[in-house]
């Protein structure tokens, strides 16, 4: 279970099929489903998604800003109603409410900076010292 784990936690984003965990950990798929069933009391790939979805909480608490969309790319996520219950179950609140919520917490969207709005050249002739 402890190699099951270490590998989920390194390819949680890509995508994951029971028989590539099972294969992972030299078993069979009905093994496989017993073994986690009988260790965790959940099925592996309701494990799968609820770290995943726990992956997205915490990008969402230190990205707020970036659309979702993208943040449920980044954790393996398709964002489907399934998801969205799941979430909901899990942490009592939408993924939608946790974003607005994360907003309000963090400051303002990023504002690009000055520095990186310039040219390549301009930057070089900036930190030249003066004659």
């Amino acid at each position: 279970m402890r190699t099951l784990a270490v590998y989920v936690a390194e390819h949680f984003a890509s995508d994951l099929r029971m028989p590539d965990l099972a294969a992972h950990v030299h078993v069979s798929v009905r093994s496989l489903q017993n073994l986690f069933n009988s260790h965790c009391g959940e099925p592996p790939l309701k494990a799968l998604r609820r770290f995943r979805l726990h992956q997205l909480y915490s990008l969402v608490m230190d990205r707020p800003w970036t659309p979702l969309r993208e943040l449920y790319r980044q954790c393996g996520l398709t964002g489907s109603v399934a998801d969205r219950d799941f979430f909901l179950e899990i942490y009592g609140l939408t993924i939608r409410e946790h974003q607005e919520g994360s907003r309000v917490k963090s400051s303002s969207p990023p504002v690009p900076s000055v520095l990186s709005e310039l040219p390549r050249g301009e930057l070089r002739h900036m930190l030249k010292p003066a004659a």
